[in-house]
């Protein structure tokens, strides 16, 4: 039997999925922006997805990881990869933040 979650449990994967769906949708559009396009496949396949609460699923076709992205001269590969380490870092401040904020927040108001 699942186990029933607390009232601060559901507030924090609020918090959580709240931003990863900012997060996803950050990635989405620079990812689709400078994907290299030949037939536009790669750019159309990319998508994104928080399923149940607090996992962020990002996908694209399988040859993605292998094309350079435009506009970039680093020599890294992927540009839905390098979009996803470029935000990933600011939403997870973000997330822990606005948690702390919730979990202390009865103690500021007292």
């Amino acid at each position: 039997m699942a186990k029933r979650r607390t009232q601060v449990q559901i507030d924090a994967d609020k918090i959580i999925k709240e931003k990863l769906n900012i997060l996803g949708e950050k990635i989405y559009l620079e990812a689709r922006d400078t994907s290299r396009v030949d037939t536009g496949r790669l750019r159309d396949s990319v998508n994104y997805r928080v399923r149940p609460d607090t996992t962020l699923t990002i996908a694209q076709v399988y040859y993605g990881k292998f094309n350079y992205p435009k506009g970039q001269n680093s020599g890294e590969r992927n540009a839905l990869l390098i979009a996803a380490q470029k935000h990933i870092d600011e939403t997870t401040n973000l997330i822990v933040t606005e948690i702390t904020d919730a979990l202390t927040q009865p103690f500021k108001t007292k």
